[in-house]
């Protein structure tokens, strides 16, 4: 069901805008969900279908995708106000990312960055974007996570994303001043909070059911549970002696899409999805990345994907002529190393939703809350064997990872 204020006029007036066109006429306007039920928490997604004639009299059949706001009365509503992700998103598509890409293309980068927004509409919180569907990219398996072909161009495109935006700053410094410094982690706010305590008991209970691991770290989690917040809030926060840009804030599998050859290789890559993005260290960014979307031989090679980034970001900044201070790489790997407490974070609490596949119903507070049928979901989450494998190999970095941000 369309909004009632989406009409065939309201489309028609746009597209001629975006099209330079104003001949252009709407014919007929439909729509579908874009996502499945539990696909996508942050907001609601359709996919609209337009048949128009053009200017010269030609029959285009288009589709876009429409991202709205969640209704008022849904349970996360006031989460994603809070933390005021909408804003941030239509500035990103509106204002961030067509200069981004205009930088790029100074220094030969021609490729699509991401989807261009046909309209931002604040009145109504709304964007309509290219449909990337019709130009083949599409997502990986979540489930499946990125294999080292996939990984190493995500990362590349962190570089260039991480690169522009210095240079975007340099340029244009009003441009980044607000509204790009709240993360999941942000002190003072209390939506996330909620979810990670929720989502970190969870994890606990399922610790404590396995003998070898609840003897190991049971006592060192519950130390980490009266501090949760502010060790993750720590991972994020940036000196002025740390390296900083405006990172993309929630890549993982679900936020980057592909194109691929006839072979099945991907060939291109571009990032969707911009709540998060903030000023902080692009490390964190890999964090979240290998934490959530890599496949477990390909996170075995983390120091060298970290000098990948490193080094595609320096050659990045070389080609823009950037005027500022590079760490060394020795620096860039230490700015990671006292971050890895994000690990234990997104590693444990979040990337079991993101490989879920079991049949539990996927109802965003029973992500977090104890009640019969949130209780039923965490335990399911646990209950997969990769879940458990994850848990398994990442928990033996919590020492070393709590110890770090203790001496921050």
């Amino acid at each position: 069901m369309l909004p009632t204020w989406l009409t065939e006029e309201y489309i028609q007036g746009h597209l001629r805008a975006y099209c330079q066109d104003e001949q252009l006429r709407v014919l007929q306007l439909w729509a579908k969900p874009a996502t499945e039920k539990g696909g996508n928490y942050v907001g609601v997604m359709t996919r609209l279908y337009v048949d128009y004639e053009d200017g010269s009299g030609a029959l285009q059949k288009k589709s876009y995708i429409l991202k709205q706001a969640c209704p008022a009365d849904a349970s996360q509503s006031k989460l994603f106000q809070e933390y005021d992700v909408y804003n941030r998103e239509m500035d990103m598509y509106e204002l961030v990312m067509p200069k981004m890409a205009a930088l790029l293309r100074e220094i030969g980068f021609t490729e699509k960055l991401t989807a261009e927004a046909v309209v931002v509409d604040r009145e109504r919180t709304i964007m309509i974007l290219e449909d990337l569907a019709t130009l083949r990219y599409v997502n990986a398996d979540r489930v499946q996570q990125l294999d080292w072909a996939h990984t190493k161009m995500t990362i590349e495109l962190l570089a260039r994303f991480h690169a522009a935006a210095l240079v975007l700053n340099q340029r244009y410094p009003e441009l980044l001043r607000n509204n790009y410094s709240s993360h999941f982690f942000s002190r003072g706010k209390k939506g996330y909070e909620e979810i990670f305590t929720g989502l970190f008991k969870a994890f606990l209970r399922y610790v404590n059911t396995q003998p070898s691991l609840k003897e190991r770290y049971s006592e060192k989690l519950e130390h980490i549970a009266a501090h949760l917040m502010e060790y993750a809030a720590r991972s994020v926060d940036v000196g002025d002696k740390d390296f900083q840009t405006l990172i993309h804030g929630d890549c993982w599998t679900t936020n980057v899409m592909y194109q691929y050859d006839d072979e099945g290789s991907p060939v291109t890559v571009i990032p969707i999805d911009f709540q998060f993005s903030t000023w902080t260290s692009p490390v964190v960014d890999l964090l979240y990345l290998f934490s959530t979307s890599l496949r477990a031989e390909v996170r075995a090679k983390e120091t060298e994907l970290v000098q990948l980034h490193y080094y595609a970001l320096k050659k990045n900044l070389e080609k823009f002529s950037y005027q500022g201070v590079v760490p060394s790489l020795h620096e860039y790997q230490l700015q990671f190393e006292r971050r890895r407490f994000m690990t234990v974070i997104i590693a444990n609490l979040f990337q079991p939703i993101m490989v879920y596949a079991g049949t539990e119903e996927p109802e965003f507070l029973n992500l977090y809350q104890s009640t019969p049928a949130g209780v039923r979901f965490q335990d399911s989450m646990y209950a997969c064997e990769k879940v458990k494998r994850i848990v398994a190999n990442i928990l033996p970095r919590m020492p070393r990872a709590s110890w770090i941000l203790s001496e921050v």
